[in-house]
């Protein structure tokens, strides 16, 4: 079973949890770790793992514009949009990753979509949310630097 949850919106963007629940408690299955081979590769400039083992997520927009998780390197102030990871912890019944998404959706439904196929893991969901995002995002205040 795979859920999204814990939206929270930001001045310029906005994070969720990714939630899979897995049936057998001895599962050693966590998506961290295609992610980090798949990271890995990158930075040594070797080939990614193939496919079936990679652990993919879609967030399309009402616009028809969409981010992707790649298992590279964001760069800060980059023009796009974005899909970054931001945590996550796994292995056994529950795996999360907490994500952060740049910039706002636009009004209108966000679609998931997520594969893993090592997992057996093919997930759709479509949450009509953009609006809310966005009016969320209008009450937050930014605090400054802490440094």
């Amino acid at each position: 079973m795979v859920g999204v949850t814990a939206f929270i919106a930001y001045h310029k963007g906005f994070a969720f949890t990714l939630t899979m629940l897995f049936a057998d408690p001895q599962n050693r299955l966590t998506p961290l770790h295609p992610i980090q081979r798949v990271t890995m590769a990158q930075v040594r400039g070797e080939d990614s793992p193939l496919s079936g083992e990679q652990f993919h997520i879609v967030l399309t927009f009402s616009d028809g514009s969409s981010v992707e998780s790649s298992g590279g390197f964001v760069l800060e102030d980059q023009p796009d949009a974005s899909l970054t990871l931001l945590d996550g912890s796994g292995g056994g019944v529950v795996s999360q990753l907490r994500w952060y998404v740049e910039p706002l959706p636009p009004p209108g439904p966000i679609s998931f979509l997520c594969e893993w196929p090592m997992a057996k893991i093919a997930f759709r969901y479509e949450v009509a949310l953009g609006t809310e995002l966005q009016d969320a995002a209008k009450e937050s205040k930014y605090l400054g630097s802490t440094t």
